[in-house]
Order: C-alpha cells, then sequence, then structure tokens
C-alpha cells in the first residue's frame, strides 16, 4: 500500500472528505488529492499536519508488515517524503520509518546539494546510525569534522552529535541511511 493509500484508507475510516481533511490540516484540498493519487510527495512537515488532522502518530500513515509475514516493497512504491525548503529526499524503506528497532531510508540529494541538518529531524541523544553511500561522492559532516566518501564507503556515527551531508558531484546522490534503537 502507498503511503497516500494508507492516507487515503485513514481518511475514509474516519469518514471524512478530503476537504474536511484538509480543513483538519491547514491544507488545501487540490494539495490532499495530490497527496493520496500519489502525485505529490509531501514535506515531513506536512505529514506531520496531515497525521495530526487524523488523529494518528506520523508512523501509522507508513504501511505496516503483519507479523509472520514478509513484506516486500517495490522501490516505486516506497513512501517518500521530503523537507520544506531543502533537495533532500527519504524514500522510506520497509514500513518502520518511526517505530521498530531499525528504520531506514535512501537519502537522494541533487548535484551540489546539501542534505537536512539533525535540527530538522527528531534523533535521540546516542541512537546510533549507518550511513552508506550507495552512488556519488559526498561529504559527511560531523560535529566539526568533513569525511568525504564515496560509493560503497560507510559510517558509522551516534545520532544524537549534529550531522549531515553534502553532494560534491555534478549527479544525484543517494545514501543509505540505517537509524539503529
Amino acid at each position: 500500500m502507498t503511503l497516500g493509500q494508507r492516507i487515503k484508507q485513514l481518511r475514509t475510516e474516519r469518514a471524512l472528505q478530503q476537504r474536511q481533511l484538509a480543513e483538519k490540516a491547514a491544507l488545501t484540498p487540490s494539495m490532499v488529492s495530490q497527496i493520496e493519487s500519489g502525485r505529490l510527495t509531501p514535506s515531513l512537515h506536512t505529514l506531520g499536519k496531515v497525521a495530526g488532522a487524523l488523529g494518528v502518530p506520523i508512523g501509522q500513515l507508513f504501511d505496516r508488515p503483519q507479523p509472520g509475514r514478509v513484506h516486500v516493497t517495490r522501490e516505486r512504491d516506497y513512501p517518500v517524503v521530503s523537507f520544506d525548503g531543502a533537495g533532500e529526499t527519504w524514500a522510506v524503506l520497509g514500513a518502520g520509518l518511526f517505530h521498530g528497532k531499525i528504520r531506514a531510508v535512501v537519502s537522494t540529494l541533487p548535484p551540489r546539494g546539501a542534505g537536512v541538518r539533525t535540527d530538522k529531524v527528531l534523533i535521540e541523544p546516542g541512537q546510533m546510525k549507518l550511513f552508506y553511500v550507495i552512488a556519488g561522492k559526498v561529504a559527511l559532516l560531523y560535529g566539526a569534522e568533513r569525511h568525504v566518501l564515496e560509493a560503497g564507503d560507510s559510517a558509522y556515527l551516534d545520532g544524537g552529535t549534529p550531522h549531515g551531508w553534502e553532494n560534491l558531484g555534478s549527479r544525484a546522490a543517494r545514501a543509505l541511511w540505517a537509524i539503529l534503537g
């Protein structure tokens, strides 16, 4: 189930029309329609508004696997989120961006783009992250340190320390972020 389908399912379970959800979330009906149809990639901020209007935590907007079953998600069906004012996008792997012991996203940065800094994303102190470069040449910014990594390189870091990343190349860069714990 796609992110848009899951939002529509939650909306219909609450007997809300798109217009009503839009009003409760302080969005336009057109935006809600585009999110539900998959024509618009919502920002994390917008997802927070939608979740609040539906009365659920953000994590419930993502399809969850049933216990005892394998959950296969095709790349084309990954829920994708963005950040207001940033070119970075996250493709949510599996179904657990906000719940569970391991959460993983594939993050994409445009050429010469800078990723979202940790002050935009809730990270618990001591939470560890694995950063793996899938494609491109990037700089991992960690505290006052700057590490240049290329495809195949990885870093293991404490997510509680301010960090981010930049694309050093002329093509889009992709990285896997796995948040552990």
